[in-house]
């Protein structure tokens, strides 16, 4: 999967619904209240796209992935931008940071996670004391989205309930879940149809 994304890396920022779709995340982001804003992990963070967008509310944005490419990109466009306060991690795990934060963020980042329990366990011992867990994502389809990426190997979307569940077991309080944004693309019937994302919000309680 590193490999799709390192090879993806080159004409990311050129598409313009992942443009729009950061952009549009990013606004949900900044109208919510946080505790403290510190600091921010956007996780599995590309080349930056949404992470860029909230270098004005958090002191620090640590923009972390796995795609050593991606995170190439990141660098020069931060540094052409000369802003101060972005840092990349090339990890594949909240753990490895070995630091707590303000909030955590995921954008199209979780269907491509295998342990989802394990996922919500990391992010909860990463933030800090009433620390906030924000996750945009898709909700539950037929698999069709990723019909045109052969190694995918994830989840077909979420069905809200259920990441609640795992979101309370964990220990967090679950504040809202909303439909925000939709991706329109063809099915397997080669029909143009809507994907439609949700924004999860959630706090871990101190």
């Amino acid at each position: 999967m590193d490999n799709y994304f390192d090879k993806a890396a080159g004409l990311w920022d050129k598409d313009p619904m992942k443009v729009d779709r950061a952009a549009t995340t990013a606004r949900k982001i900044k109208s919510l209240c946080f505790h403290s804003t510190n600091s921010v992990v956007d996780f599995g963070s590309g080349t930056g796209l949404l992470g860029v967008h909230l270098k004005d509310i958090f002191d620090h944005v640590h923009l972390v992935d796995s795609s050593s490419e991606m995170l190439r990109i990141a660098d020069e466009k931060i540094a052409k931008a000369n802003i101060s306060n972005i840092s990349t991690h090339c990890v594949d795990k909240l753990s490895k940071l070995g630091t707590r934060f303000s909030a955590v963020t995921t954008l199209m980042v979780l269907h491509h996670i295998d342990n989802i329990k394990a996922f919500f366990a990391e992010a909860f011992s990463a933030l800090e004391e009433n620390g906030t867990l924000i996750i945009a994502d898709l909700y539950k389809e037929d698999g069709s989205f990723h019909k045109s990426n052969a190694s995918f190997s994830g989840h077909n979307g979420f069905d809200t309930s259920e990441l609640s569940e795992i979101a309370e077991q964990a220990g967090f309080s679950v504040e809202s879940v909303e439909p925000y944004f939709e991706i329109r693309k063809e099915n397997y019937h080669k029909e143009v149809v809507s994907y439609p994302l949700f924004l999860f919000v959630a706090i871990k309680q101190g």
